[in-house]
């Protein structure tokens, strides 16, 4: 039987951002990168992480070039900051200045 607790780790996100993703990132392989983003940023208290493909591609089963399309359109949107270092590793954070999102309507 599954027992977490927060004990044992936890990703703390500010409300406000959360229901904003809730309401505008609709499409599931974007929200399942952002939350991956989050948990791999704010997770570990941090506001921008280095990472590498393979991690992704291990965590949300999709394949490498499908992930590198959703970074660099998420990147687009202003949803994500996303730089590649190299062939391998690229450095990651959630703009969590959500008015700039080009998805984002008031």
């Amino acid at each position: 039987m599954a027992n977490p607790q927060l004990e044992n780790g936890h990703t703390r996100i500010a409300n406000e951002l959360l229901w904003v993703i809730i309401k505008y990132i609709t499409n599931p392989s974007w929200l399942r990168t952002v939350l991956l983003i989050i948990r791999i940023t704010y997770g570990y208290q941090r506001k921008e992480t280095t990472s590498n493909y393979k991690s992704f591609v291990t965590s949300l089963n999709l394949t490498e070039e499908y992930i590198k399309t959703i970074l660099f359109e998420l990147a687009d949107q202003n949803i994500i900051f996303y730089k590649p270092r190299d062939s391998f590793k690229f450095n990651v954070a959630l703009n969590k200045d959500y008015e700039s999102w080009k998805i984002y309507k008031k």
